[in-house]
């Protein structure tokens, strides 16, 4: 993109110094296309950004909805955009209670198809290697902060 740029001004530059008549409208040429490609550039990722924005993920310790011991944390995703979710993945994050730093980490994935306008719930299970060294001999997920990071969204095709 930048070399694009680069021979554009090269071109119209040398073009100055030769013709400035046919120079000017040249100029008006290229910066409109900067201006187009540079706006569509800007704002594409905000969109996208805006799409992902609009899942949310919450996760919580319930015995109730999550029965395997195995698997003790619900994590809830609702699909606030007008397209359905294929895939999503996420970092499961705890902290001990009453500290900041994050002890458990782990990079996960669910790929249940989430509808618009509609929630979904799974169970997940910690990761053995996701614990920062080291590693607690026994682990009690009531005694962790959780949180869920949404890094990648998978929309379905319309």
């Amino acid at each position: 993109m930048a070399w694009a740029a680069a021979v554009a001004i090269l071109l119209v530059g040398l073009l100055f110094l030769f013709n400035r008549r046919a120079a000017y409208p040249a100029l008006a040429l290229v910066a409109i296309i900067g201006i187009t490609v540079a706006l569509a550039t800007a704002l594409q990722p905000s969109t996208r950004e805006n799409t992902k924005d609009a899942i949310t993920a919450k996760v919580s310790v319930d015995p109730a909805a999550c029965t395997d011991p195995s698997k003790q944390l619900a994590v809830e995703f609702l699909n606030g955009n007008n397209t359905a979710v294929q895939r999503v993945s996420f970092s499961l994050i705890g902290r001990l209670k009453g500290h900041s730093s994050i002890a458990y980490r782990g990079f996960l994935r669910d790929d249940t198809i989430i509808a618009p306008g509609q929630a979904s719930m799974t169970c997940q299970g910690l990761l053995p290697l996701g614990f920062a060294p080291p590693r607690p001999a026994r682990i009690n997920t009531e005694d962790y902060d959780w949180s869920v990071d949404i890094s990648l969204v998978d929309f379905s095709p319309r």
